[in-house]
């Protein structure tokens, strides 16, 4: 997804080896060999993991547009830190801008699949 075209937003974030990064800002000879991973490709047979659950459970978002670069951030930071704090998930997801919802329920997502 394009947002600002800077690396500001986080709204093109993907996955580059597992590190979630501005798709804005990587250059092509940058990706070139590496495991790039969208938000589509965090899905197991087709089926949303329980992260993409616990955000459509929470309402994490009403215009959708940053979706996919919070919950490939999220993936990527549950995956080095499984059971963090409301203070670490707020950090992690810093970088990652949202216009509709004030993070809250952003927040509560994924603290609830931390719980799991």
């Amino acid at each position: 997804k394009y947002g600002c075209g800077k690396g500001d937003c986080g709204t093109c974030t993907v996955l580059l080896n597992g590190d979630p990064v501005r798709s804005c800002i990587i250059l092509a000879i940058e990706a070139d060999g590496q495991k790039i991973t969208t938000v589509e490709g965090i899905m197991k047979g087709g089926k949303t993991t329980p992260l993409q659950d616990a955000f459509i459970e929470h309402n994490s978002f009403q215009c959708g547009y940053c979706a996919p670069g919070m919950i490939l951030t999220a993936t990527a930071f549950l995956q080095k830190n499984p059971k963090p704090n409301r203070g670490e998930v707020q950090e992690a997801i810093a970088g990652n801008l949202c216009r509709c919802t004030g993070y809250t329920a952003i927040i509560d997502a994924i603290l609830e699949v931390a719980k799991k």
